[in-house]
């Protein structure tokens, strides 16, 4: 199949903190935009050095460029959302790598 093909809308989200009561920081996710990224699940049967790549669920290709150093960012498709664990836009696609979050 062709990446193009695979392109799904979701949405991205980014971290923005608030103080708590306490003064800790809370974790706030805003929307960002809606973008279109293909979605694969990774190989669990592939031996791979790198740790990023070993504790991520997905990888993903989309041509949104805006992702910042330092910052955290999710994914949000339906009902199911991913946190970015990494990503690289230096080439025609920007990488990233997904872990699904389960929440209980």
């Amino acid at each position: 199949m062709s990446i193009y093909t695979d392109m799904i809308p979701v949405t991205l989200l980014c971290d923005n903190p608030k103080e708590g009561e306490s003064g800790a920081p809370i974790e706030n996710y805003e929307v960002i935009k809606e973008i279109q990224a293909s979605i694969y699940k990774n190989d669990s049967f592939r031996s791979v050095q790198s740790t990023a790549y070993e504790q991520s669920t997905h990888n993903a290709l989309t041509f949104y460029k805006g992702f910042e150093e330092h910052k955290k960012y999710r994914l949000r498709i339906g009902n199911t959302d991913m946190d970015v664990t990494y990503f690289n836009a230096s080439g025609r696609f920007t990488v990233l790598l997904l872990k699904v979050l389960s929440y209980g």
